[in-house]
């Protein structure tokens, strides 16, 4: 089978006199959204001099592999968007589905802490004692306990359901915006609309609640 046409609009865009610039400007956001989320149990903290990498992939990493799935064909370039709006989208997905990946792997790392003086400190000796009483903590733990048996239990009966799954994933990532939602997953925005109308129809009827002040209320009642 003779190989896949490149897309002409694809070669013109990668060509042009400002791709050094483009692909700086693809790789800092890459590394942005490499660190919004939580990796092997830590969020990376932003250094301008460290370019983190996830895996064996940084964001120049992925970058590049957005470029190469461009001229492969495996992604779509859209022509109404300039390149780097369409490499800022590939990433965004790639890092999501690589950030799944890892989260499966149930591993977590342990991240040496260094105080002012460049020594390592203890995380534990070193945190600070919250606001919260012991019973109000143990409230607290309790219904974040809840809230998270809750959520797993309307994940869990979704089992089948990939863009459902892809939407809840995206939830338990705090990525709530729709467009968000959509860069990362791939769902069209109507679509993420129509995925959320059938969870809050779902839960409600899951839990036997009329509405979700009803079902916090259960949450926080411990029932």
């Amino acid at each position: 089978m003779p190989p896949k046409r490149v897309n002409p609009a694809v070669m013109a865009a990668l060509k042009g006199p400002g791709w050094n610039d483009t692909f700086a400007r693809a790789v800092l956001h890459a590394d942005t959204t490499i660190r919004k989320y939580v990796w092997r149990g830590f969020r990376p903290k932003f250094r301008a001099d460290n370019e983190i990498a996830v895996g064996d992939k940084s964001a120049s990493d992925f970058v590049l592999d957005a470029v190469e799935r461009l001229l492969n064909g495996k992604r779509t370039y859209d022509p109404s968007k300039d390149l780097l709006s369409n490499l800022n989208s590939i990433t965004d997905s790639l890092i999501w589905s690589e950030k799944k990946r890892s989260d499966r792997t149930g591993v977590v790392d342990y991240v040496e802490s260094i105080d002012d003086d460049g020594d390592a400190t203890d995380p534990i000796s070193a945190a600070q004692d919250p606001d919260l009483t012991a019973d109000e903590r143990v409230v607290q733990d309790e219904l974040r306990e809840a809230q998270r048996r809750c959520f797993n239990e309307i994940k869990a009966s979704f089992n089948g359901d990939v863009e459902m799954q892809e939407y809840l994933d995206a939830l338990s990532q705090r990525i709530f915006k729709r467009t968000d939602i959509s860069a990362v997953t791939g769902i069209p925005v109507e679509r993420i609309d129509e995925l959320r109308r059938k969870v809050m129809k779902h839960a409600r009827r899951l839990f036997g609640v009329p509405d979700f002040k009803a079902l916090q209320r259960r949450l926080m009642e411990g029932k």
